[in-house]
Protein backbone atom coordinates (compact mmCIF):
# COMPACT_ATOMS: atom_id res chain seq x y z
CA UNK A 1 0.00 0.00 0.00
CA UNK A 2 1.55 3.28 -1.18
CA UNK A 3 1.06 5.74 1.70
CA UNK A 4 3.07 8.94 1.83
CA UNK A 5 3.33 11.84 4.27
CA UNK A 6 2.47 15.18 2.62
CA UNK A 7 2.94 18.59 4.21
CA UNK A 8 -0.15 20.75 4.36
CA UNK A 9 1.28 23.33 1.98
CA UNK A 10 1.95 20.64 -0.64
CA UNK A 11 -1.44 18.88 -0.55
CA UNK A 12 -3.40 18.92 -3.80
CA UNK A 13 -6.59 20.69 -2.71
CA UNK A 14 -8.78 19.43 -5.54
CA UNK A 15 -7.72 15.81 -5.18
CA UNK A 16 -8.00 15.84 -1.38
CA UNK A 17 -11.51 17.31 -1.44
CA UNK A 18 -12.51 14.93 -4.22
CA UNK A 19 -11.44 11.95 -2.12
CA UNK A 20 -13.46 13.15 0.88
CA UNK A 21 -16.45 13.97 -1.32
CA UNK A 22 -16.60 10.53 -2.95
CA UNK A 23 -15.33 8.49 0.00
CA UNK A 24 -17.55 5.72 1.32
CA UNK A 25 -17.38 7.48 4.69
CA UNK A 26 -17.07 11.12 3.69
CA UNK A 27 -18.25 13.88 6.01
CA UNK A 28 -17.94 17.64 6.28
CA UNK A 29 -15.03 17.46 8.75
CA UNK A 30 -12.67 16.04 6.12
CA UNK A 31 -12.80 18.87 3.58
CA UNK A 32 -9.73 21.10 3.41
CA UNK A 33 -11.77 24.28 3.95
CA UNK A 34 -13.16 22.86 7.21
CA UNK A 35 -9.75 21.67 8.37
CA UNK A 36 -8.15 25.00 7.54
CA UNK A 37 -10.66 26.84 9.72
CA UNK A 38 -10.44 24.63 12.82
CA UNK A 39 -6.89 23.28 12.76
CA UNK A 40 -4.09 25.82 12.95
CA UNK A 41 -1.53 23.44 11.45
CA UNK A 42 -2.06 20.12 9.73
CA UNK A 43 -0.39 17.74 7.34
CA UNK A 44 -1.76 14.57 5.78
CA UNK A 45 -1.22 10.95 4.86
CA UNK A 46 -2.16 10.11 1.28
CA UNK A 47 -2.59 6.74 -0.41
CA UNK A 48 -1.74 6.53 -4.10
CA UNK A 49 -3.24 9.33 -6.16
CA UNK A 50 -5.44 10.56 -3.28
CA UNK A 51 -7.47 7.35 -3.13
CA UNK A 52 -7.39 7.59 0.67
CA UNK A 53 -6.47 10.50 2.93
CA UNK A 54 -5.85 10.95 6.66
CA UNK A 55 -5.47 14.48 8.15
CA UNK A 56 -2.83 15.02 10.83
CA UNK A 57 -3.58 18.19 12.83
CA UNK A 58 -0.58 18.99 14.99
CA UNK A 59 0.50 21.36 17.72
CA UNK A 60 4.06 22.64 17.86
CA UNK A 61 5.71 22.48 21.26
CA UNK A 62 8.47 24.71 22.52
CA UNK A 63 10.09 21.79 24.35
CA UNK A 64 9.84 18.18 23.20
CA UNK A 65 8.24 16.65 20.12
CA UNK A 66 5.21 18.01 18.29
CA UNK A 67 1.94 16.24 18.98
CA UNK A 68 -1.15 15.30 17.02
CA UNK A 69 -4.22 16.74 18.71
CA UNK A 70 -7.92 16.69 17.79
CA UNK A 71 -9.01 20.29 17.04
CA UNK A 72 -11.93 21.93 18.75
CA UNK A 73 -15.16 21.89 16.66
CA UNK A 74 -14.05 18.73 14.85
CA UNK A 75 -15.84 15.74 16.33
CA UNK A 76 -14.15 13.13 14.17
CA UNK A 77 -11.93 12.68 11.13
CA UNK A 78 -9.43 9.82 10.58
CA UNK A 79 -9.21 7.77 7.38
CA UNK A 80 -11.33 8.66 4.34
CA UNK A 81 -11.20 6.34 1.36
CA UNK A 82 -12.90 5.35 -1.88
CA UNK A 83 -11.75 1.80 -1.04
CA UNK A 84 -13.11 -0.62 1.55
CA UNK A 85 -12.39 0.65 5.06
CA UNK A 86 -10.76 -2.53 6.27
CA UNK A 87 -8.75 -3.04 9.43
CA UNK A 88 -5.73 -3.71 7.22
CA UNK A 89 -5.99 -0.32 5.50
CA UNK A 90 -6.49 1.56 8.76
CA UNK A 91 -3.59 -0.30 10.39
CA UNK A 92 -1.34 0.70 7.49
CA UNK A 93 -2.24 4.36 7.91
CA UNK A 94 -1.71 4.31 11.66
CA UNK A 95 1.71 2.70 11.15
CA UNK A 96 2.52 5.51 8.69
CA UNK A 97 2.03 8.24 11.30
CA UNK A 98 5.53 9.66 11.84
CA UNK A 99 7.19 8.76 15.13
CA UNK A 100 8.31 12.38 15.51
CA UNK A 101 4.91 13.20 17.03
CA UNK A 102 5.46 12.71 20.74
CA UNK A 103 1.77 12.33 21.43
CA UNK A 104 -1.16 11.15 19.32
CA UNK A 105 -4.69 11.92 20.48
CA UNK A 106 -7.05 11.83 17.50
CA UNK A 107 -10.67 10.88 16.89
CA UNK A 108 -11.51 8.57 14.00
CA UNK A 109 -14.74 8.77 12.05
CA UNK A 110 -17.56 6.33 12.61
CA UNK A 111 -16.63 3.95 9.81
CA UNK A 112 -13.00 3.46 10.88
CA UNK A 113 -12.93 -0.01 12.46
CA UNK A 114 -11.27 -0.58 15.86
CA UNK A 115 -8.03 -2.55 15.86
CA UNK A 116 -7.37 -5.16 18.51
CA UNK A 117 -3.61 -5.41 18.03
CA UNK A 118 -1.92 -2.10 17.33
CA UNK A 119 0.25 0.52 18.93
CA UNK A 120 -2.86 2.55 19.85
CA UNK A 121 -5.53 2.44 22.49
CA UNK A 122 -9.05 2.66 21.06
CA UNK A 123 -11.47 4.51 23.34
CA UNK A 124 -15.13 4.28 22.40
CA UNK A 125 -17.24 7.43 22.12
CA UNK A 126 -20.81 7.94 20.96
CA UNK A 127 -22.80 10.39 18.88
CA UNK A 128 -26.58 10.47 18.55
CA UNK A 129 -28.11 10.22 15.10
CA UNK A 130 -31.65 9.77 13.81
CA UNK A 131 -32.81 8.39 10.47
CA UNK A 132 -35.43 10.80 9.18
CA UNK A 133 -38.87 9.15 9.42
CA UNK A 134 -41.10 8.84 6.37
CA UNK A 135 -43.85 10.72 8.17
CA UNK A 136 -43.52 13.30 10.92
CA UNK A 137 -46.16 11.52 13.03
CA UNK A 138 -44.09 8.34 12.85
CA UNK A 139 -41.13 10.17 14.38
CA UNK A 140 -43.22 11.67 17.17
CA UNK A 141 -43.99 8.16 18.39
CA UNK A 142 -40.33 7.88 19.46
CA UNK A 143 -40.19 11.18 21.36
CA UNK A 144 -39.57 10.85 25.08
CA UNK A 145 -42.35 11.73 27.52
CA UNK A 146 -40.29 14.62 28.89
CA UNK A 147 -39.78 16.00 25.38
CA UNK A 148 -43.51 15.93 24.67
CA UNK A 149 -44.13 17.91 27.86
CA UNK A 150 -41.48 20.44 26.84
CA UNK A 151 -42.98 20.83 23.35
CA UNK A 152 -46.43 21.43 24.84
CA UNK A 153 -44.90 24.20 26.93
CA UNK A 154 -43.35 25.77 23.81
CA UNK A 155 -46.68 25.70 21.96
CA UNK A 156 -48.49 27.28 24.91
CA UNK A 157 -45.83 30.02 24.99
CA UNK A 158 -46.76 30.87 21.39
CA UNK A 159 -43.16 30.66 20.17
CA UNK A 160 -42.41 31.43 16.52
CA UNK A 161 -39.76 30.26 14.05
CA UNK A 162 -37.51 32.84 12.47
CA UNK A 163 -35.27 32.41 9.45
CA UNK A 164 -32.74 34.58 7.74
CA UNK A 165 -30.43 34.77 10.74
CA UNK A 166 -27.01 35.97 9.68
CA UNK A 167 -23.93 34.07 10.88
CA UNK A 168 -22.90 37.23 12.75
CA UNK A 169 -26.18 37.37 14.65
CA UNK A 170 -25.98 33.67 15.50
CA UNK A 171 -22.40 34.07 16.76
CA UNK A 172 -23.40 37.13 18.77
CA UNK A 173 -26.19 35.12 20.38
CA UNK A 174 -23.75 32.28 21.07
CA UNK A 175 -21.19 34.58 22.69
CA UNK A 176 -23.87 36.19 24.85
CA UNK A 177 -25.58 33.02 26.04
CA UNK A 178 -22.48 30.82 26.49
CA UNK A 179 -20.05 33.26 28.17
CA UNK A 180 -17.86 30.60 29.78
CA UNK A 181 -17.32 28.52 26.65
CA UNK A 182 -13.60 27.59 26.48
CA UNK A 183 -11.82 28.97 23.43
CA UNK A 184 -14.84 31.12 22.67
CA UNK A 185 -13.05 33.78 20.65
CA UNK A 186 -11.10 31.41 18.39
CA UNK A 187 -14.06 29.08 17.91
CA UNK A 188 -16.38 32.00 17.19
CA UNK A 189 -14.18 33.08 14.29
CA UNK A 190 -13.91 29.50 13.02
CA UNK A 191 -17.67 28.94 13.26
CA UNK A 192 -18.31 32.15 11.37
CA UNK A 193 -16.06 31.05 8.50
CA UNK A 194 -17.58 27.54 8.49
CA UNK A 195 -21.11 28.93 8.24
CA UNK A 196 -20.21 31.24 5.40
CA UNK A 197 -18.50 28.40 3.53
CA UNK A 198 -21.64 26.29 3.92
CA UNK A 199 -23.89 29.12 2.78
CA UNK A 200 -21.65 29.75 -0.24
CA UNK A 201 -21.97 26.09 -1.25
CA UNK A 202 -25.67 25.85 -0.45
CA UNK A 203 -24.89 23.27 2.23
CA UNK A 204 -26.48 24.85 5.28
CA UNK A 205 -28.83 27.36 6.85
CA UNK A 206 -29.46 29.12 10.16
CA UNK A 207 -32.76 28.94 11.98
CA UNK A 208 -34.10 30.32 15.24
CA UNK A 209 -37.03 30.58 17.63
CA UNK A 210 -38.37 33.85 19.01
CA UNK A 211 -41.28 35.06 21.10
CA UNK A 212 -44.05 37.40 19.96
CA UNK A 213 -41.91 40.37 20.98
CA UNK A 214 -39.19 39.31 18.53
CA UNK A 215 -36.70 38.24 21.21
CA UNK A 216 -34.41 35.46 20.01
CA UNK A 217 -34.64 32.48 22.37
CA UNK A 218 -32.85 29.69 20.49
CA UNK A 219 -30.84 29.27 17.31
CA UNK A 220 -28.83 26.72 15.37
CA UNK A 221 -27.01 26.22 12.10
CA UNK A 222 -27.62 23.00 10.15
CA UNK A 223 -25.04 21.56 7.76
CA UNK A 224 -25.88 19.19 4.88
CA UNK A 225 -23.21 16.71 3.82
CA UNK A 226 -23.08 13.10 2.58
CA UNK A 227 -26.70 12.24 3.24
CA UNK A 228 -26.70 13.78 6.70
CA UNK A 229 -27.72 17.07 8.23
CA UNK A 230 -25.63 18.07 11.25
CA UNK A 231 -26.43 20.36 14.14
CA UNK A 232 -23.47 22.74 14.29
CA UNK A 233 -24.12 25.34 16.98
CA UNK A 234 -27.30 24.80 19.03
CA UNK A 235 -27.81 27.66 21.51
CA UNK A 236 -30.68 28.83 23.71
CA UNK A 237 -31.06 31.56 26.30
CA UNK A 238 -32.15 30.91 29.89
CA UNK A 239 -35.60 32.17 29.03
CA UNK A 240 -35.60 29.98 25.93
CA UNK A 241 -34.63 26.91 27.94
CA UNK A 242 -37.47 27.52 30.39
CA UNK A 243 -39.90 27.61 27.44
CA UNK A 244 -38.42 24.67 25.50
CA UNK A 245 -37.27 26.85 22.59
CA UNK A 246 -34.41 24.63 21.34
CA UNK A 247 -36.56 21.49 21.53
CA UNK A 248 -39.22 23.37 19.56
CA UNK A 249 -36.61 24.34 16.96
CA UNK A 250 -35.53 20.73 16.41
CA UNK A 251 -39.15 19.58 16.28
CA UNK A 252 -39.94 22.10 13.54
CA UNK A 253 -36.83 21.01 11.68
CA UNK A 254 -37.91 17.35 11.80
CA UNK A 255 -41.41 18.32 10.75
CA UNK A 256 -40.15 20.19 7.68
CA UNK A 257 -37.66 17.45 6.68
CA UNK A 258 -39.74 14.32 7.31
CA UNK A 259 -39.71 11.93 4.36
CA UNK A 260 -36.34 13.05 3.04
CA UNK A 261 -33.54 10.45 2.75
CA UNK A 262 -31.44 12.06 5.47
CA UNK A 263 -29.88 11.18 8.80
CA UNK A 264 -30.03 13.86 11.50
CA UNK A 265 -26.66 14.17 13.20
CA UNK A 266 -27.21 15.76 16.61
CA UNK A 267 -23.42 16.11 16.98
CA UNK A 268 -23.73 15.27 20.68
CA UNK A 269 -22.71 12.42 22.96
CA UNK A 270 -25.02 13.48 25.81
CA UNK A 271 -27.23 10.50 26.81
CA UNK A 272 -29.58 12.97 28.46
CA UNK A 273 -29.59 15.37 25.52
CA UNK A 274 -32.00 16.11 22.70
CA UNK A 275 -30.56 13.43 20.41
CA UNK A 276 -31.87 10.60 22.58
CA UNK A 277 -35.03 12.50 23.53
CA UNK A 278 -36.01 12.72 19.85
CA UNK A 279 -35.45 8.98 19.37
CA UNK A 280 -31.88 9.10 18.06
CA UNK A 281 -29.57 6.14 18.49
CA UNK A 282 -26.04 6.16 19.90
CA UNK A 283 -23.54 5.66 17.10
CA UNK A 284 -20.04 4.62 18.18
CA UNK A 285 -16.69 5.90 16.97
CA UNK A 286 -13.21 5.81 18.47
CA UNK A 287 -10.57 8.10 19.91
CA UNK A 288 -7.03 6.76 19.49
CA UNK A 289 -3.96 7.40 21.64
CA UNK A 290 -0.53 6.06 20.96
CA UNK A 291 0.38 3.57 23.69
CA UNK A 292 4.10 4.20 23.87
CA UNK A 293 4.00 7.99 24.23
CA UNK A 294 3.64 10.09 27.34
CA UNK A 295 1.08 12.88 27.65
CA UNK A 296 3.90 15.25 28.59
Amino acid sequence: MDIKFVKGSEIDKVKWNSCVHYANNGNVFGYMWFLDHVAKDWHGLVEGDYESVFPLPFQERRWGADRLQQPSLMREMGLYSIHILSQKRLAAFLEAIPEEYGKVDLVLNEQNPPLGDSGFDFLEETNYQLAMPKEYEEGVEHYSRELMTTLDKAVQADLLPTSGLSPEKLIGFFRKEVPNYPGKTADSHALLRIMYNCLHRGWGFASGIQNREGELLAANFFVYSHGKVMSLIPVESKKGKALGALSFLFDLFLRSHAGRPLVVDFNSSDPNGLGKAFGGLANRYFRIRRKSNSWF
